[in-house]
């Protein structure tokens, strides 16, 4: 089998805001030798992030957090289902410049549920959407009491209104095989804690 190799031969960043957009040219090489042409595709920049999975095993608890996600907006709009546009997630946020993943889990997971967590398990690394986003996302779990968990949380000064909410392990569970949830950070990190950390 050739060496796998590429070159980018250009970068444009036609926009920069909240996120920045590349235009990435480059070429490869090919399965069957050679290279391919150069060629282009957009880039959707938006860093690394970090994804906790909260749990109580005492009281056979997961905790997940609800929140209106602009990614949602306009399927939920396009359907006439507004309240589609809530998502059910594990605690998630960016990691910001000079934080390490770990660090920026603790963080988030006292942000957006009230809980104070000083350990956290490392659980793997994924690319949610390679093809047109450079974004990995560091999955991590902690077990926790559910009993130090807020209501409600988020910070207002970044337009967060969070629902903490509570789901019993055969509820989660059943959800999960039902196909209930549409975030695809939900589907592994509950497949880990079913499939992997609870084995039975």
């Amino acid at each position: 089998m050739p060496l796998k190799d590429f070159e980018i031969t250009t970068i444009a960043t036609p926009y920069t805001g909240f996120f920045e957009l590349n235009i990435v040219h480059f070429k490869h090489t090919l399965y069957t030798g050679g290279w391919t042409e150069t060629f282009s595709r957009e880039l959707f920049q938006r860093g690394q992030a970090v994804v906790v999975l909260l749990y109580d095993l005492a009281k056979e608890q997961v905790v997940l957090v609800e929140q209106c996600r602009a990614g949602a907006l306009l399927n939920a709009q396009e359907n006439r289902q507004a309240e589609h546009a809530w998502l059910l997630e594990p605690v998630a946020g960016m990691i910001d410049v000079g934080e390490s993943p770990k660090e920026a889990g603790i963080r988030e997971a006292q942000e957006e549920t009230g809980v104070v967590i000083n350990e956290l398990e490392y659980v793997c690394q994924f690319y949610p959407s390679p093809g047109a986003c450079s974004e990995i996302l560091h999955l991590y779990a902690a077990e926790i009491s559910v009993d130090s968990l807020a209501h409600y949380a988020g910070l207002e000064s970044d337009h967060e209104d969070i629902k903490v909410v509570r789901l019993s392990f055969k509820k989660a569970k059943q959800m999960l095989l039902n196909a209930e949830f549409n975030v695809a950070a939900t589907y592994i990190a509950l497949q880990w804690l079913f499939f992997q950390k609870i084995l039975s």
